[in-house]
């Protein structure tokens, strides 16, 4: 698949947590586009600065990109995401990344915090809507607060539509009420008794290195860990 500049327009926005946007590039009619899940893209998000960030939609909706952006560090890529606006112009270059959804009959865990949830969209789309896998699929997301959740709109949709599917949402200072789990997602990693696995992991480095020193020391073949290191 070749890397390509792309000219796009800003087709949908929305703030989908309190510090996450979700928004989609449509590319100029006539125009597609070709990736693997789990890619990513590198967008202009200034006259000096790109940024990357990992593609939610899936490969057979070619006709735009999708991302979700958090904009708590505040810089130029921030700012963007802060202050994008539908119609509005955006250059990217994609695909990019070795990041990439495997296809076997091994169960798949994802474990994601933050945003680091992107590429898992786009893999699960990918896995159940257009492969129609049977394999299981179950995703583990880390997050702070209640209001830092996004997508599960989306997680729900597919863990009704798929038995085969499942996730659970794991916030380690969740507010007054909160029912789900209590704490991070490795405090899950006991619960998860295969080895024969491909693992995926995709968050920050301290949660990737631990997850993966875990269930390497569990037997898990470090040939079936795949993960990519956001912050």
């Amino acid at each position: 698949m070749a890397v390509k500049n792309y000219q796009a327009t800003i087709s949908e926005v929305e703030k989908a947590a309190h510090a996450t946007y979700r928004v989609r590039f449509a590319l100029p009619e006539g125009e597609t586009i070709e990736f693997q899940p789990g890619q990513f893209m590198t967008i202009k998000v200034s006259d000096s600065a790109r940024r990357s960030y990992s593609i939610a939609s899936a490969p057979e909706n070619n006709t735009y990109l999708e991302t979700f952006a958090d904009t708590v560090a505040g810089g130029p890529g921030s700012q963007f995401f802060a202050h994008a606006e539908v119609g509005g112009k955006a250059e990217f270059l994609a695909p990019l990344g070795r990041f990439v959804y495997r296809s076997t009959d091994r169960p798949a865990y994802f474990f994601a915090t933050g945003t680091g949830l992107t590429p898992f969209l786009s893999m699960v789309r990918f896995a159940l809507d257009t492969e129609k896998t049977t394999r299981k699929l179950h995703l583990l997301f880390g997050l702070r607060h209640e209001g830092d959740i996004f997508a599960e709109d989306i997680l729900k949709a597919y863990a009704e539509k798929y038995s085969n599917f499942s996730y659970e949402i794991c916030l380690s200072r969740p507010d007054a009420g909160w029912t789900g789990f209590t704490g991070r997602v490795t405090a899950r990693i006991p619960d998860i008794a295969e080895t024969d696995i491909d693992l995926y992991i995709c968050g920050s480095q301290k949660m990737i290195n631990d997850v993966e020193s875990a269930f390497l020391a569990k037997g898990v073949p470090e040939a079936q860990i795949y993960y990519e290191q956001f912050y």
